[in-house]
C-alpha cells in the first residue's frame, strides 16, 4: 500500500467513506507528531504597550470585564459563565436561535436557505470570538498570577499583558524591548490513510462519487494518475518483456489535459510497482527482467 496522506480524524473519516464508495481498498494508521509553532508577541505593562499598539480598545474591554467579574469574588467554576454574560449578553439567546434554525433541517447546514446560513455563520463567528476573548482574559490572569476568587485590589490597573501582534503592521523590529516570541510544542494526532495501488485502476471505471472530487480534489488526482500509470504499465509491450531500467523509465509520465500538464514521477517506486503487477498476475519479475503474462487490466 502507498500513503495517500495524513489527516485529522474527522477528515480521515470522510475520505475513507469516499474511498470505500469508489471501491478503493484502504488502510489507516494512527500516529502522533510533535508540532512546532511560533508567534510574535508584545509583552510588558499595559501602559508600555499603549505606546506602540495602534488599538487597545479590546484589551481595555477585557480588563473592565475582568474587574467587574472578579469584584464579585466568584467560585472558579462560575467564572466562565459570568465572563460570557459580560462580554456577550446575547450569547445564550444566539445559541438557542442557532439550535432552532438547525433543528429545522436536522442539523444539515447545507440544507438551509441563504438567510439562515448567514445567521448561523454570524452566530458561529461570534461564539468563536467569545472563546478567543475568554482565552485572552485568562492569559491576563495567569500573566499577573491572579487567582479567581481572591481580592485583586489594583492589580489590573496596569497589568502585564502578552498580546500576539503582527510586527510589520506595527513597524517594530525583533530587537524592540517589548517584542517576545511564544513557541508552542504540541503532540498532534494524525491518521495516515493508505491505499492499495492496484485498486486505483478501478477509479478509471468512473466509480468516483460526483462529490468526491469537490471534497478531495488533490486525492482524486493522485488516485487517477496512479491508476492510469499502473494500467499503462500493465499493458503488455510488443516484445513481451523489458529490463527493470526500462520499466523504471516508464514510471515517469506526463499527462496532458488540454494543455495543463500533470507530471507523474514514480521512478523511485518502480520496483514496488513491478511487484504489485506480479502479485496481481500481470508480469513475472526475474532478476533485472520483467516478462508480461496478460494484457492491460482495462
Amino acid at each position: 500500500m502507498i500513503k495517500l496522506g495524513d489527516y485529522g480524524e474527522d477528515m480521515a473519516k470522510k475520505l475513507i467513506t469516499d474511498l470505500s464508495k469508489a471501491k478503493i481498498k484502504y488502510d489507516t494508521r494512527i500516529n502522533f507528531k510533535i508540532d512546532h509553532f511560533k508567534t510574535d508577541c508584545l509583552d510588558g505593562k499595559f501602559s508600555e504597550l499603549k505606546e506602540v499598539l495602534k488599538d487597545t480598545q479590546k484589551i481595555e474591554q477585557l480588563l473592565n470585564i475582568l474587574k467587574s467579574v472578579l469584584d464579585l469574588r466568584p467560585e472558579p467554576d462560575k467564572f466562565k459563565d459570568l465572563f460570557f454574560k459580560e462580554y456577550n449578553p446575547l450569547r445564550e439567546n444566539e445559541k438557542s436561535q442557532m439550535a432552532e434554525i438547525l433543528s429545522k433541517v436536522s442539523g444539515n447546514f447545507r440544507a438551509l436557505d441563504e438567510n439562515d446560513k448567514n445567521i448561523v455563520s454570524q452566530i458561529f463567528l461570534k461564539a468563536s470570538d467569545d472563546e478567543q476573548s475568554y482565552y485572552e482574559a485568562m492569559s491576563i490572569l495567569h500573566r499577573n498570577e491572579i487567582e479567581i476568587g481572591e481580592e485583586i485590589a489594583g492589580r489590573l490597573d496596569d497589568p502585564l499583558i502578552r498580546a500576539t501582534r503582527n510586527l510589520k503592521e506595527l513597524g517594530l523590529e525583533r530587537d524592540h524591548p517589548l517584542v517576545k516570541q511564544t513557541v508552542i510544542i504540541s503532540a498532534q494526532k494524525e491518521v495516515g490513510v493508505f491505499i492499495d495501488e492496484f485498486s486505483t485502476i478501478l477509479a478509471l471505471k468512473g466509480d468516483f462519487d460526483a462529490g468526491f472530487f469537490d471534497r478531495f480534489p488533490a486525492e482524486c488526482t493522485k488516485i487517477s494518475v496512479l491508476g492510469s500509470l499502473l494500467n499503462e504499465l500493465a499493458n503488455r509491450p510488443s516484445s513481451g518483456r523489458m529490463s527493470m531500467d526500462e520499466f523504471t523509465e516508464k514510471c515517469a509520465k506526463e499527462f496532458d489535459n488540454s494543455g495543463n500538464l500533470i507530471i507523474a514521477d514514480f521512478q523511485e517506486y518502480a520496483a514496488d510497482l513491478a511487484r504489485i503487477l506480479e502479485k496481481n498476475g500481470n508480469v513475472k519479475v526475474k532478476g533485472n527482467s520483467i516478462k508480461w503474462k496478460v494484457q492491460s487490466v482495462l
